[in-house]
Parts: structure tokens; C-alpha cells; sequence
């Protein structure tokens, strides 16, 4: 096997497959969503054009998979000469923005060749256990007033709001203000939550340590409010990682069951599932139903936001359960590297103080 000496970064907006060998036709075994890197061999195994785009087959690794891909939407961020049998190639977590030098658009594919490369330093000393900043994550929501127990509000994590604005979301970080507002009444207290400056989010997300390299997620509010968001049998709908459009991280959100009848405007249903389809080495179904604890009063969630928060290139989402006297938020964080695939990684609810 060659020895894996480049990083090249996902410039295809829609991802690009890892096969069993270097032809189209082979058996996908993989793949990598936008803006991801992969580490490969400077040597080629052929020569392929597609859609008038000229590129070669390479090896390549991604996480623990290994197989051959097409570099013809990929761009080289880093390579580096083997001086020695340790020398280790490492890869960030997160994807970089490619250098303007190095990016390939439709209109110069065909000709762009890469000739300035950048050393990677073997990291042979360093051998600490970074813990992703997504390993813990609590879901908030600004609340005017709250009135649960706020000794349940974790004052030690670094939290971020999550703010419409324009094309994109904007993620930034806040300092969490907790408020007791002078007018609560007797024998019970009230508070204000929201950040210490500004308001306007549409929920705040909390993590052990800081983090920076946000990728950009598409405003889907427009979307949303196209959407049937109650999510009761029959109801499909498409969710986006950052962008629209078929990509690798993009994933299908589904509602199985009967509706016997409704009551007042509650559907009667029976048999319900919610189900998520995603491709990771192939296209998967996975139920989520069984670890949604509050639904709402049908017994019916309702889709809050979709996006990827925890920057692993896939969808997660949030659910809200509407009840008389309280709203239950519920989110869920994509995995695709456990079996599990969808988890339930935090849970918020919000009183009617009145």
C-alpha cells in the first residue's frame, strides 16, 4: 500500500464517495461530506473526467475507512515528504476553508494544477486526548419567565446563541444572564434567561469548551415555514447539514403509522414511528421515536430546526412537544461514526409560569 502523504480537502458540495477500487462503477464504501479532509497517496491509479472535469484516482483514508476516490473536486491543503517510519500525517477534526490559490471552480477544473505544498510537522511528542467540545451539550431557550429550578443551568459551560440572520445562521458566543425578575410572585420565584447582551436567538446551546471554526448553516426559517412541521404519519420531509441540495450529509426525516381518527385537533394514532434515513457507507433507517420522552400533548412532536450544530457534516435537529402547561424541546445530534447513529443529547422545557 503507498503511503498516505497529502491532505486533500471535499470541494463538491454534495460530497464525494470513497469506492472498493478506482473505477465509478465499483461499490461505494464510503463517504466524505463538503469541506471534510481525507488523507491520500500521491501516487494515481488512473486517469477519469467527469462532467468535463479531468482528475485521477487515488487512494485514499477517511476516519476508518480506506479505499479509492476521483480528485477531481478535491483540493490539496498539505503534503509532506516521509523523513523517517513515525512520521504520522494528522487532520483536524473540522474542515478549513480552502486557500483561494488551491480552489477548484467549474470554470478552471479542467486546467488548475497545484504546485506549492505546505509541510505538515509529525506530531510525535503531543500525546493528549483532545475531548470534543460537542462530548456534553445542554439546550436553552431565552425565557421570559422560567421558572424551574435554575440550579439545573450548568454556569460553568460556554454557551453560544444560535441567531437568524439574513442567508445564515449566525452562531456567537454569549454570556448567560439569569435574572429574578423583581415582580415574581409570592412564594415562588421567576427568572429572566437570555444573554447578557442582545436577545432574538432561537435557542443557546452550552458545551465544555470553547469552539471557534463554526461552518456556515443555510437560514432554513423560509423553509420551515413551508413545511407541515407537525410530524405525523405520512409527512417526509428533506433536512440540510449547511446547504440544500444532495449531499452526503443531508438526511430524510419520516412518519410511520395510522391515524384512526382526530380528537378536537389531536390526531388518534396508533403504531407511530419517527424515522431518519441517512447515508453514511450505505442508506440507513433508523427509528428515533423510542428515545422521545416528551412528544407533546397528541403524542405528535413537531420539527423545531434542523442543522448541523455538532459539525460532523450530517443533519441534527430539534423536536418541540407542545403541551397545556409546558413546551418540551428535544435534541438530537447525529453520530455516524456509532451504530446508533441518532441520539438524544439534550432535553429543555419551559412552563406556563402563569
Amino acid at each position: 500500500m503507498c503511503e498516505f502523504t497529502e491532505v486533500l480537502q471535499i470541494e463538491a458540495q454534495s460530497g464525494m464517495r470513497i469506492r472498493e477500487k478506482p473505477d465509478a462503477t465499483a461499490k461505494a464504501i464510503g463517504g466524505v461530506p463538503y469541506k471534510f479532509k481525507i488523507e491520500a497517496c500521491a501516487e494515481t491509479f488512473g486517469k477519469a473526467s467527469f462532467e468535463g472535469i479531468e482528475g485521477n484516482w487515488r487512494l485514499v483514508r477517511y476516519k476508518n475507512t480506506t479505499g479509492y476516490m476521483w480528485d477531481g473536486l478535491t483540493v490539496l491543503v498539505s503534503s509532506f515528504k516521509p523523513q523517517a517510519a513515525n512520521q504520522k500525517i494528522t487532520i483536524e477534526n473540522q474542515p478549513q476553508t480552502a486557500r483561494d490559490e488551491y480552489r477548484i471552480t467549474e470554470a478552471s477544473a479542467s486546467t488548475t494544477t497545484v504546485s506549492q505544498t505546505q509541510k505538515v510537522t509529525a506530531n510525535q511528542t503531543n500525546t493528549r486526548t483532545t475531548v470534543s467540545p460537542f462530548s456534553e451539550v445542554k439546550l436553552i431557550t431565552e425565557s421570559y419567565p422560567y421558572c424551574r429550578d435554575i440550579t439545573a443551568i450548568d454556569r460553568t459551560l460556554y454557551y453560544y446563541a444560535v441567531m437568524a440572520e439574513d442567508e445564515y445562521y449566525q452562531i456567537k458566543p454569549i454570556d448567560l444572564t439569569i435574572e429574578l425578575r423583581k415582580n415574581s410572585p409570592k412564594n415562588k420565584l421567576h427568572f429572566d434567561i437570555k444573554p447578557s447582551e442582545g436577545d432574538g436567538s432561537l435557542f443557546i446551546i452550552g458545551l465544555p469548551s470553547p469552539f471557534k471554526n463554526w461552518k456556515k448553516i443555510r437560514n432554513n426559517d423560509y423553509v420551515l415555514t413551508q413545511y407541515n412541521r407537525k410530524l405525523t404519519p405520512g409527512v417526509r420531509l428533506e433536512l440540510y447539514a449547511s446547504e440544500p441540495g444532495n449531499s452526503l450529509g443531508n438526511i430524510k426525516i419520516m412518519a410511520a403509522g395510522t391515524v384512526k381518527s382526530y380528537n378536537n385537533d389531536c390526531p388518534v394514532v396508533e403504531n407511530y414511528k419517527l424515522l431518519v434515513e441517512m447515508v453514511v457507507n450505505e442508506k440507513e433507517v433508523i427509528e428515533v421515536s423510542n428515545q422521545i420522552s416528551q412528544p407533546g400533548a397528541c403524542g405528535v412532536p413537531d420539527l423545531f430546526w434542523f442543522g448541523d450544530l455538532n459539525q460532523d457534516g450530517y443533519t441534527d435537529f430539534i423536536l418541540v412537544g407542545e403541551y397545556p402547561k409546558y413546551t418540551a424541546f428535544t435534541l438530537f445530534f447525529s453520530q455516524p461514526d456509532n451504530p446508533q447513529r441518532f441520539k438524544k443529547v439534550s432535553e429543555w422545557v419551559v412552563e406556563d409560569c402563569d
